[in-house]
This record gives structure tokens, C-alpha cells and sequence, in this order.
């Protein structure tokens, strides 16, 4: 009866001990951080860096468990092409902020989204994004692996040239940049200059060594990447208002407790809205500080013969890919303004 009693007492003690371990254990588990991993392909000073800033604020603020961020910036984890394939697999980017062309690999429908000539002016814009046009390409998106968590962008894009043109004749003479998208092929094709498809961070060494005579480009990203150095030209063709979607890793995402995945979802939504106001306010204020200090020289172009080249190839592209309706649902909110 002793021993019986010894032994339980002694399996008490262990038991209590061990339950004291794996208590430990768990709670130690419990608070293991999550880390996100954030890449912008431009410098910490361009607008979409600080969105992705504004965004782990956001998280941070709205998530009570722990967690950890790890930005990067100037594309030191690969180009918005690899950034993408990555929050596909689910391995080294978490959240990125990619251009609609560079998702061309994976979904042909997604550079629609970006199509120059597409949107009439900001409030159309900005209409497009709240009644969520482009869903049916979000979705599609998201069977690939990648989640839209908002839209930023919203800034008119321009020609910067290394040489003034005026007129839609002088442009056969321009070899530019653009999208690494079939449909930007076709449209600046149409156009008539010289398109050539090259990742972002060559350009500014293209152009200096006179490979390239340009590219088109939004003021923030202008000035972040310097291009005014080597293309002091600034040709106000209005050819596209970007659309910049803030993109998280969906096998990750769904990897996240409820709570975070919430979180996510609000910061999302209000790092984009955050995007693109800050980029829109921004634009003029970089070109007028551009101009005054000498570095840049503004020229007006009348974009009505490029339009009409543009609009039936996009036109098309939207019929070739099913989403007429998309477009229908666009150029109503464009007749509004």
C-alpha cells in the first residue's frame, strides 16, 4: 500500500511537471511572432515604400498578437516579375506592390487593368476603384495564389525623353521603355514608337548610354529613380493613369490567425486609399520643383491622334480576353465625368 501510494505520488510529480513544461511550450509557441516581409522596387523615398510603411502601422495597430516586419526596398529580393511568383509560392515576399503587366505570365487579363487611355480623369478613377471593376481579375488573381488587398497609383503617366517631340509624327523617331505586357506592346506599337519591354531598375543605364531614348513614367517614379538626369524632357502625352494593386501572398495570408487576416484586410485597403492620395498631391509639386530648378523642361502635347490609335487596340484586347464587360462597365463611369 506504501509503495502504491509512493508511486503515485511520484507520478503526480511528474505529471505536474510535465504539464508545466508543455505549458510552457505552448505558451511559448503562442507568441512566436509572425513575420511579414514587405519589397518595393523602388528607393525608400518613392511613395509606394512609404505606403508599404503606412501599411505595417496600420497592421501593427489593428492586430493586438505579435508580429514582426521586414521591408525592403530598391528590389533587393528580385524584380516586381520575381516578387510576384514568390507571393504565388508563398516563399521569400509576403506583400509587394506590382504593376498589372508584370502579372501577364499568370493571368493575360490582368495588364487590362493598366491599359493606357482606360480611365477619363481621377474621379472616374476613383470610382472604378470603389465599385471594384476589375473583380473578376482579382478573383482570377487569387486562384493563382495572389490576393489584392487595395488599389494605389492613380498618377497620370508621361513620355520622359532624352529629345523634345511635340507632334504624334515625331514619334516613329522614339525607342522608349515600356511594360513588360503584350497588351502595352500593342498599344505604343500602335502609336508609333519604338517600344521595348525592359525591367524598371535598367532604364536609367539604357537611356544614359543611349540605348533607349526613354520610357513613360509617373512623376513620383520619375523623380525617385532620377530619371530627369538622363531624360530632361517631360511630354505631356496622358497616356495612362496607373493602377498599382498592394498584393499579399495568398498561401500565406490563409497560413495567418483570423485576427491578423482582418487586420490585413483593413490596413490594405487604407494603405492603397493612402497611395494614391499622397501620389496624386505629390505629382505637380515634384514637376514644378523640377522645372524651377532647371532640371526638367514640360511640353505640351495634343494626345487626341494617339487616343485614337490607342482606344480600338484595347478595344480589342478586351474583347480577345472576355472582359467586355469590364470595359462597358468603365466607359459608363467615364460618360459620368
Amino acid at each position: 500500500m506504501k509503495l502504491f501510494k509512493k508511486f503515485s505520488t511520484v507520478s503526480l510529480i511528474i505529471l505536474l511537471f510535465l504539464s508545466i513544461v508543455m505549458s510552457a511550450t505552448l505558451t511559448s509557441f503562442a507568441q512566436e511572432p509572425v513575420t511579414l516581409v514587405l519589397l518595393a522596387m523602388q528607393p525608400a523615398t518613392h511613395v509606394f515604400y512609404r505606403a508599404l510603411e503606412v501599411f505595417t502601422k496600420k497592421v501593427d495597430e489593428y492586430y493586438d498578437g505579435p508580429i514582426k516586419f521586414e521591408l525592403h526596398h530598391s528590389a533587393d529580393l528580385g524584380s516586381e516579375k520575381d516578387a510576384f511568383e514568390y507571393m504565388m509560392q508563398g516563399v521569400s515576399v509576403d506583400v509587394c506592390t506590382v504593376s498589372p503587366s508584370w502579372m501577364a505570365t499568370w493571368d493575360e487579363r490582368a495588364p487590362f487593368m493598366d491599359a493606357p487611355f482606360l480611365f477619363k480623369n481621377q474621379a472616374a478613377w476613383e470610382e472604378s476603384m470603389k465599385t471594384d471593376v476589375f473583380k473578376p481579375i482579382a478573383d482570377q488573381l487569387l486562384e493563382k495564389g495572389v490576393r489584392l488587398l487595395g488599389y494605389g497609383g492613380g498618377a497620370t503617366r508621361n513620355l520622359v525623353l532624352n529629345k523634345p517631340v511635340w507632334r504624334t509624327a515625331d514619334l516613329p523617331d522614339v525607342e522608349m521603355r515600356i511594360q513588360g505586357s503584350p497588351l502595352h506592346k500593342k498599344v505604343f506599337d500602335a502609336v508609333g514608337v519604338q517600344a521595348t519591354p525592359l525591367d524598371y531598375l535598367q532604364v536609367y543605364e539604357a537611356i544614359k548610354t543611349g540605348v533607349l531614348d526613354g520610357l513613360e513614367n509617373e512623376p513620383a517614379g520619375m523623380h525617385a529613380m532620377k530619371f530627369y538626369e538622363v531624360a530632361p524632357y517631360y511630354i505631356l502625352t496622358r497616356n495612362q493613369m496607373t493602377v498599382r494593386p498592394l498584393c499579399i501572398s495568398e498561401k500565406r495570408f490563409q497560413s495567418f490567425p483570423k485576427a491578423l487576416q482582418e487586420a490585413i484586410l483593413k490596413a490594405g485597403l487604407e494603405a492603397a486609399a493612402w497611395n494614391h492620395a499622397t501620389e496624386v498631391a505629390e505629382s505637380d509639386k515634384i514637376i514644378e520643383d523640377l522645372v524651377e530648378s532647371g532640371q526638367l523642361k514640360v511640353i505640351m502635347f495634343y494626345n487626341t491622334e494617339i487616343r485614337n490609335r490607342a482606344v480600338p487596340v484595347i478595344e480589342e484586347y478586351a474583347r480577345e480576353m472576355g472582359i467586355e464587360d469590364i470595359m462597358e462597365n468603365i466607359e459608363a463611369i467615364n460618360a459620368k465625368y
